[in-house]
């Protein structure tokens, strides 16, 4: 009469073992939402975003994180690989980088753990809403290419998105840009301005300037618009002595200067 009892105290210790199982729960859900996001001091400050997930094991079996994808470079997950015993909790430290945007954000992520035998991960949303009550369209004056005694143009277009008046009290250029604002200068809620620039090409090569604005509003400090562009001589040749760049390909108001001295990339096999 041993022999069934024996069997069936290994077949509960047996069902036992299968449904030991870990399971993940994000606490407050699967999106993580930091609302309206007002971007002061400087319509080109660059934002960057964080906040903590927290997640629990509410499973019996201990819960592993195996990795997090993101959607894109602009998200940097910070996680433990170390076991989450069941009932506990850990966090997932999230930054994300909005650079420059502005407007409604969305991101995504994947956790991946061991409580998902079907390895589909868990999808979590990243969002913002980053409002900047002044945006610059484009954010850099990018000049064309011009000859030696040739002028070059370009605008930049400064939108008040704000529901009150925005006012500039003088935008200053530099080293030879000339633009066709002085200020003082009233853009109207939702309304904009156009600043015209132009350049005179003295010599060849490769010029940069900026244009500094002084706003009335205590939350902005005084700002830099950055200017870029290049000279050829009257030949139209560029001094081989200067550094080729693109001006269009400037980001987040600065362009990044190749280094002459740097070796050259190694060719591909």
């Amino acid at each position: 009469m041993r022999t069934p009892i024996v069997l069936i105290a290994c077949l509960l210790i047996a069902a036992g073992a299968v449904y030991a199982q870990p399971k993940m729960e994000i606490i407050g859900g699967e999106t993580c939402d930091w609302g309206r996001v007002t971007v002061k001091e400087n319509p080109l400050k660059m934002v960057t975003l964080d906040t903590n997930l927290t997640i629990k094991n509410t499973g019996n079996k201990d819960l592993i994180i195996d990795t997090i994808k993101v959607g894109c470079g602009c998200t940097t997950p910070k996680y433990t690989t170390a076991p989450i015993k069941p009932g506990q909790t850990a966090k997932i430290h999230v930054g994300l980088n909005a650079a420059l945007a502005s407007g409604e954000l969305t991101k995504t992520m994947t956790i991946y753990a061991n409580d998902d035998p079907s390895k589909m991960g868990r999808l979590v949303y990243l969002k913002a809403n980053l409002f900047r009550p002044i945006t610059l369209t484009p954010q850099t004056f990018n000049f064309p290419e011009i000859k030696v005694g040739e002028t070059s143009k370009f605008s930049v277009t400064m939108k008040n998105n704000d529901a009150k008046p925005f006012t500039v009290e003088r935008f200053l250029a530099t080293k030879g840009l000339k633009i066709d604002q002085r200020g003082p200068v009233s853009i109207a809620a939702g309304d904009s301005v156009v600043i015209h620039g132009t350049y005179l090409g003295k010599e060849r090569g490769y010029w940069s300037a900026n244009v500094v604005v002084e706003a009335a509003d205590p939350d902005f400090p005084p700002f830099e618009i950055s200017a870029y562009g290049q000279v050829k001589d009257e030949a139209g040749i560029v001094d081989p002595s200067v550094i080729q760049i693109d001006p269009s390909k400037a980001k987040n108001g600065k362009i990044e200067i190749p280094n002459p001295n740097a070796p050259a990339p190694a060719k591909k096999k």
